[in-house]
């Protein structure tokens, strides 16, 4: 099967859309006309994760409706607002709709829902009026998460081989659907977006007062939010509490005691903490043709300057760290180079080139002696 997309739009219409193919689509695979009645607009639609149900919301009204996208993609002729199956506009048949979700007044367009792993449980979030915050029973205006328990697909009508004729199953209505549980996640806020994760089985969602917040279960839910959650608390001595207790507020070692740590983005090189290169690292920038062209940096610590190849000390840094010139301090009126000239008695490195008769004779005659003398001999040898 090819990739399929479902898009709600303005007019109130669901179509399923094949976003594969050599070709371009002029018409969708299927779509519902007045989905959620009248021309309200579908503001969001989403797939079950086996993708055999739709699930669509609209900020015009206080529901979710399920859809069955096996019945949409085989044509949706006469499901269409003027050709409903009951003849009224916005009404569809119970093999197409199959519940719709009350309780679930949405005041914003980014208002969405969610299927469960197995596609068996919805979940939405609610939308507070912003005028019942201001009214005496602000108690109640709260951004509440609820959870329907959707009804099982219907049994289809199946042709008997034996005598051919079919076997259908008893009319059903659209089930009309409350919440088997609801929770208060946001007092005074709305709650914006929902986000049901299907492997670590974990909720994520969003209010209108800027804060996210994880829905986990213990035993059901793996990795994700419980992975901080599992560590141990540390767990301090009494010592330690009176200390911080006594430490000025502001000051380093309170933002420290506090285990607080400092971050300046915009620092130095030099003052910056750079994260300790491992081994992996270090062959990801030997394999760098940049990073290999670049000067060896200085070694820090001490007297040492260079890199690899240059990293240990000159002579004049030898004898400055020999004498103990770093903690002498009465070396005024000292001729420096008479320290340096101790280090050459001794030693010659040129007298060896000279050793010996210097006045050797290396060659009886010169070049022009000799030719001259082999000009000579042949002259001697022609009058011959």
């Amino acid at each position: 099967e090819l990739p399929e997309i479902v898009v709600g739009t303005a007019c109130g219409s669901i179509q399923i859309w094949n976003c594969f193919g050599s070709g371009v689509n002029s018409r969708p695979l299927g779509a519902i006309y007045s989905a959620h009645g009248g021309t309200k607009p579908v503001t969001f639609v989403t797939f079950s994760g086996n993708g055999e149900r739709i699930a669509s919301r609209s900020d015009s009204d206080d529901t979710v409706r399920i859809w069955d996208a096996n019945r949409i993609e085989k044509g949706t002729g006469s499901f269409g607002r003027k050709f409903s199956s009951r003849g009224k506009e916005g009404e569809h048949p119970p093999s197409l709709l199959l519940a719709i979700c009350n309780g679930l007044p949405a005041l914003n367009e980014s208002a969405n829902c969610t299927f469960g792993p197995d596609g068996k449980i919805l979940c939405a979030g609610t939308a507070v009026d912003p005028r019942a915050r201001k009214s005496a029973d602000s108690s109640n205006a709260c951004g509440k998460l609820k959870f329907y328990q959707l009804p099982e697909g219907d049994k289809r009508s199946k042709v008997s081989k034996e005598s051919g004729t079919k076997s259908s199953s008893k009319t059903k209505s659209t089930a009309i659907l409350d919440p088997i549980v609801e929770l208060d996640v946001a007092p005074n806020a709305s709650v914006l977006g929902v986000q049901w994760h299907p492997k670590l089985n974990q909720i994520a969602l969003g209010t209108s007062d800027g804060i996210i917040q994880v829905l986990y279960d213990p035993i059901l839910s793996t990795k994700g939010a419980l992975m901080p959650t599992s560590r141990a608390v540390r767990q301090s001595d009494g010592l330690s509490d009176l200390l911080r207790s006594r430490v000025p507020t502001g000051s380093a070692a309170f933002l420290s005691s506090a285990n607080s740590t400092i971050i300046n983005p915009n620092a130095l090189p030099l003052f910056r903490e750079e994260p300790r290169a491992t081994r992996k690292t270090k062959e990801n920038e030997r394999k760098d043709p940049e990073k290999t062209k670049l000067p060896q940096p200085p070694v820090s610590g001490g007297i040492r300057t260079g890199g690899k190849l240059g990293g240990g000390i000159n002579f004049a840094q030898y004898i400055k760290t020999a004498n103990n010139y770093v903690n002498n301090k009465n070396i005024a009126g000292k001729d420096p180079r008479e320290e340096l000239f101790k280090y050459n008695e001794g030693k010659s490195y040129v007298s060896k080139a000279y050793e010996g008769d210097i006045q050797r004779i290396l060659a009886e005659k010169t070049v022009e002696e000799e030719e001259a003398e082999l000009k000579s001999g042949n002259k001697r040898q022609k009058t011959k």
